[in-house]
């Protein structure tokens, strides 16, 4: 099987499953890693991913007069993800999506095919950013690197306007700032030799890198992220709210889900199916970016 995972995604994982007290580790230390993904990745040349999954079969965007569309079947997907977290939104439907759709004049013919266009998906509240290189569409209905109004990619101060961070150098990483916030949780794993290990670990982690905020860790049960996921759920959920386009990986005797979206990856990292720590991360695995 494939192995994708390079050296600073190897580096991500350790970290990910230490406690602070532990440090870091090299780019040449060994951890084996077992990846299994729902299905094997296809290319095509222009994909549509609605919040990073990869619709894989519905058709390509269409540009046809100056506007881009997507198939009809893309459209209702995305607005059905929408409504799973706006529930003003949900009420408001009384029709099926499809007769919302018709009756809004929001579905055209090209080429024989019912399309809409994207635009009318942007009033409707979702998010659309055309990509190059490969050609690719991502539709998002919210905000997915984000928790409790902070997002990778924001600024230290914007960290330090929201939260009241206790902020290290970067213990041996090329972070400029590791920070911590709120009380420290029990976290075990198991090392390398097969010894269980166990430390605490903030509510909140923060790394800063060039001034952004490169990596948000979850420790606690208090924080929502997208789609209504906490710790203490179980990876079902996370199944359920995210979709089946993932990579599962096996590390240190945890089980950990990994959903690539646009700009970062999701990392649900749990004792058997409960979920202990999430990680908003703006790195994407070698051969998954979106």
């Amino acid at each position: 099987m494939k192995k994708i995972f390079g050296s600073v995604a190897v580096i991500f994982i350790f970290f990910l499953l230490q406690t602070p007290s532990f440090g870091a580790t090299s780019v040449d230390d060994e951890i084996e890693v077992k990846q299994f993904s729902s299905e094997e990745r296809e290319t095509t040349e222009h994909v549509i991913y609605i919040d990073g999954q990869e619709q894989k079969y519905p058709g390509e965007p269409i540009f046809h007069g100056g506007n881009l569309y997507v198939p009809v079947s893309v459209a209702i997907a995305a607005f059905h993800e929408k409504m799973k977290t706006d529930v003003d939104l949900a009420e408001k439907i009384s029709l099926s999506t499809y007769d919302y759709f018709a009756e809004k004049g929001y579905i055209e013919q090209i080429n024989q095919r019912e399309v809409v266009r994207v635009k009318y998906l942007q009033n409707e509240g979702i998010r659309a950013e055309w990509l190059d290189q490969p050609g690719r569409l991502h539709l998002e209905t919210t905000e997915l690197l984000t928790v409790h109004g902070i997002s990778v990619g924001d600024t230290l101060q914007q960290v330090n306007e929201r939260f009241d961070v206790h902020w290290n150098t970067g213990y041996g990483q090329p972070a400029d700032y590791i920070g911590f916030y709120g009380e420290m949780n029990e976290y075990t794993y198991t090392d390398r030799f097969g010894k269980t290990r166990a430390g605490e670990v903030p509510e909140l982690q923060f790394e800063i890198i060039d001034n952004r905020l490169t990596y948000i860790f979850v420790s606690d049960s208090d924080y929502e992220i997208s789609k209504g996921i906490r710790v203490g759920d179980s990876l079902y959920d996370t199944v359920r709210q995210y979709g089946a386009d993932f990579v599962r990986a096996e590390v240190d005797g945890k089980n950990i889900y990994i959903y690539h979206v646009k700009g970062g990856s999701i990392w649900f990292i749990a004792e058997g199916q409960e979920i202990e720590r999430i990680a908003l991360w703006q790195g994407q695995l070698e051969g998954y970016e979106r």
